[in-house]
């Protein structure tokens, strides 16, 4: 299959997009190692992966916490070595509220998960892969049509969504002028049936099929090694975003 002989890393795997795109990895040949703070659900998911005929592993991760996260990453390196060769930046949190009414708290807490979070994950990969050069290495961030708009409460959401995509670039600008031998995706989907859109109650048909979009990270990652997805919007036909 497509992705035989490689190993992903999925964040936020227990839930929603990351479920779905555990699921569809697995299905197309990887070995997915299923990361999520709720590590029951992790392990959820990894049920439905074998029950597909697929190979996964689950583990407990808090993004936000720099140290797990260098562990994980680096017993995954230890354990499969070269075959880890992508990183799936999905986990992300909201805390629904307009910036006067938000705390410092949430305001932190966000932030600790959509931005630090990947930061501190690309970073540990890529000083794996960069002791690894043989074969391009991938990595995937979920970022979200909100860093590209504006809208009343979620102040925080929408800030640290902007702040990941230009982080992203960075990356990607790196990776270019220091010949890396990884790629960077930015994926901008809008809103998407998974559990963190419940509080927003939008209707269903403004909200697109999480499987949407893990195809499109399939796609990301099974490019010719030459060339990269950079970055995508990817949006219901209905949707009126971005202006």
């Amino acid at each position: 299959m497509e992705l035989a002989d490689r190993v992903a890393l999925v964040t936020g795997g227990g839930s929603g997009l990351g479920r779905a795109t555990s699921r569809l990895l697995a299905r197309s040949g990887a070995h997915v190692v299923v990361a999520d703070i709720d590590e029951e659900s992790a392990q959820q998911s990894v049920k439905l992966i074998e029950q597909d005929g697929g190979a996964a592993e689950a583990v407990a991760l808090d993004v936000a916490d720099p140290a797990a996260v260098d562990r994980v990453v680096g017993d995954v390196f230890d354990r499969h070595g070269e075959r880890f060769d992508c990183l799936v930046n999905n986990a992300g949190t909201d805390r629904g509220s307009d910036l006067v009414d938000i705390d410092d708290e949430q305001w932190h807490a966000v932030f600790g998960v959509n931005v630090d979070g990947p930061m501190h994950l690309a970073r540990a990969f890529v000083r794996g892969r960069l002791a690894r050069p043989d074969r391009v290495a991938d990595i995937v961030n979920v970022v979200s049509i909100s860093a590209l708009t504006v809208g009343a409460g979620a102040a925080a959401y929408n800030s640290s969504k902007a702040a990941l995509l230009k982080l992203t670039e960075v990356l990607q600008t790196e990776a270019r002028e220091h010949a890396w031998p990884v790629r960077v995706c930015a994926l901008n989907p809008a809103a998407m049936a998974t559990p963190m859109m419940d509080q927003w109650g939008l209707p269903p048909e403004r909200m697109m099929d999480p499987d949407i979009v893990a195809g499109l990270i399939r796609t990301a990652i099974t490019l010719p090694p030459e060339a990269v997805l950079q970055t995508a919007v990817v949006t219901l036909r209905n949707e009126y975003f971005p202006r």
